[in-house]
């Protein structure tokens, strides 16, 4: 199985990565969310990956985060809810925003997420609400792990100020929204200190 790919991004779109690596490259499927959080063509990226095998087709998917993978993983497992929707549910949504709804069975407010239904919503708190709360538990540290490096420091050096995740995560993705992917870690953390 292939879980993690690391190489040039040659080619993006917004749902459609082409990762190069050791001279092959992989085209992933990403969510949009993903797709708009990684770096300008011929920068390095790490994607974690999921391959979905099927008869007919082999199709790689990736995250950003162990978060957006643990959810997607979970998702795929619901009777109904193959690759596809998963990854337009992604698309259209923050994963914590997503495990919010989940944990709190708001059922109406997932179904107005485009794709789904009343019935496919009510099945999804079901099926994930006692997942949930372990899915959020994997967000912590080893999300920062699949961050460019500058942005992993940003956040470390907020943690050590004593500013808590998701909050310092938040600050330093606004930040790089602000300054782009490839500022330095002494740009976004000035930069963040101000999105608290």
């Amino acid at each position: 199985m292939i879980e993690r790919l690391r190489g040039i991004l040659v080619q993006k779109t917004p749902l459609l990565a082409v990762l190069e690596c050791g001279g092959v490259g992989y085209g992933v499927n990403v969510s949009a969310r993903t797709g708009e959080m990684l770096p300008s063509e011929g920068s390095e990226a790490v994607l974690l990956t999921h391959l979905v095998v099927r008869e007919d087709s082999m199709t790689l998917y990736g995250f950003l985060d162990i978060q957006e993978k643990e959810l997607f993983l979970n998702m795929i497992e619901i009777s109904g809810i193959g690759p596809k929707m998963a990854q337009r549910i992604l698309s259209s949504i923050s994963p914590n925003d997503f495990l919010s709804l989940i944990a709190t069975e708001n059922a109406a407010g997932l179904s107005k997420i485009k794709g789904i239904g009343k019935k496919t919503s009510e099945m999804l708190v079901l099926a994930l609400k006692d997942k949930a709360l372990a899915i959020s538990a994997t967000a912590g540290e080893s999300s920062t792990a699949a961050l460019p490096f500058a942005e992993q420091e940003a956040i470390l050096a907020l943690h050590t100020l004593g500013v808590k995740d998701p909050g310092a995560r938040r600050a330093v993705e606004k930040a790089a929204e602000i300054l782009g992917r490839g500022a330095d870690s002494g740009k976004l953390i000035a930069e963040a200190l101000r999105h608290l």
